[in-house]
């Protein structure tokens, strides 16, 4: 009989990999909650103070500050590290089976695009899973280099997109008013009504004219014209933080942590000192705020690795691996998760719940955005105990794998 490749069993996972996965799962409704309570079209004033967070107060700006140091774009490009290190396992499995890996990550990708598009336009404009899908082509052109070249491709290219942006944000002009065009400020409105009593319909609406919008801003609309470069450069963070997670995964590094542990210390010291200088530090040297936050979000990978070191010090001490081991079961289904986040939000804040998006301070928000994660840690708990995957996860490795062998 033909060998398959099936979906690694239980015995056979990283636990380490599922708690990151985890804790990348918290920070993103964190960083997500604010764009569930608020239209993109909000990106266009990165102070947030507006007529429509006039009622926020000092905790709440507060906050809003606290998450662009520590969390915006930290927990994303922990989830494209990831992204690229599970492509890694997924290749090595069926190199061993003597598999088609194209045919099999083919399929893959066609599932996250699909899956990402429903999210997109029917629940939540803030996807990225259709953004992995295409990137993720991209990385499955590159899945045969050795991983120093993928190091050096990854880890070169960053720095000079680093410089780039850093020297872009610094030489721009700080004393320009940050307003919300007129359109968007229509926009806005009609969207923040059709979230508070709109039907169904109207909420479909102002989802896929938000859609539009940020698709514009991320380059996907690039695409749609024709213009794959720039899709590419304004979604490189993103396709080089797969290559370096999958250089990562090749080089074993996490697999053998202690026979790495002095490189680990030094990596985790390096990337605190440049990560803290950069996001906790400079937002308080600097006039220009919107310079400040463009240095933050470009220097994220720095505070990534930072985090995810930390934790797998965290993780090989045994009190500490008592206390995260809660954080593998949402990571097992970060799918269903991440997809859950969304619907749970978008109800709960819409017309046929509470009503209050655009009303809710941003304090009480991360409050709800917590317990929600708490609730997602139990209900997974309690899901993994009687199933061996999460639902969306089933249906994704069913496609993936052309079946699932019992």
């Amino acid at each position: 009989m033909k060998p398959r490749l099936s979906p690694i069993s239980a015995k056979e996972r990283m636990e380490t990999l599922d708690i990151l996965r985890g804790f990348a799962l918290f920070g993103i409704i964190l960083a997500n909650i604010v764009w569930f309570i608020y239209p993109v079209y909000m990106q266009e004033d990165p102070s947030f103070k507006n007529e429509w967070t006039s009622f926020w107060n000092q905790t709440d700006h507060t906050v809003k500050f606290l998450l662009s140091m520590f969390v915006d774009g930290k927990f994303v490009m922990l989830f494209s590290i990831l992204f690229g290190f599970g492509m890694v396992i997924m290749q090595e499995r069926a190199a061993a089976k003597q598999l088609n890996f194209w045919g099999i990550y083919s399929r893959r990708l066609i599932a996250l695009f699909i899956f990402g598009c429903i999210h997109a336009y029917f629940i939540w404009f803030g996807d990225i899973l259709t953004d992995y899908a295409i990137l993720g082509l991209v990385l499955l052109l590159m899945h045969k280099l050795k991983p120093n070249a993928l190091l050096i491709i990854s880890v070169t290219l960053y720095s000079l997109l680093f410089v780039l942006f850093t020297l872009g944000a610094l030489s721009s002009d700080s004393t320009m008013p940050m307003a919300i065009s007129e359109e968007s400020r229509q926009l806005m409105n009609a969207t923040i009504d059709a979230h508070q009593n709109g039907s169904i319909q109207e909420l479909m609406d102002a989802n896929l004219m938000e859609r539009t919008f940020y698709t514009t801003r991320n380059g996907l609309y690039a695409l749609y014209l024709g213009k794959p470069i720039i899709y590419l450069f304004l979604n490189l963070p993103y396709l080089l933080m797969f290559l370096f997670g999958a250089a990562v995964a090749k080089k074993k590094w996490i697999h053998r942590f202690e026979d790495y542990r002095k490189g680990f210390f030094i990596t985790w010291l390096i990337t605190l000192i440049l990560g803290g200088t950069l996001s906790w530090i400079l937002p308080f040297l600097l006039e220009n705020s919107s310079g400040a936050q463009t240095i933050q979000y470009v220097s994220s990978p720095f505070l990534t690795i930072f985090y995810a070191i930390s934790l797998l010090f965290i993780y090989h001490t045994v009190k500490g691996k008592k206390v995260l081991q809660w954080l593998a079961f949402p990571g097992r289904m970060a799918f269903t998760n991440y997809i859950g986040q969304s619907i749970i939000c978008t109800f709960l804040f819409g017309p046929f719940a509470f009503g209050v998006y655009g009303k809710l301070h941003l304090t009480t928000a991360i409050i709800i955005a917590i317990v929600i994660f708490v609730l997602q840690m139990i209900f997974s708990k309690l899901w993994l105990s009687k199933f061996r995957f999460g639902p969306l996860e089933y249906v994704w490795r069913s496609i993936t794998y052309l079946g699932i062998k019992k």
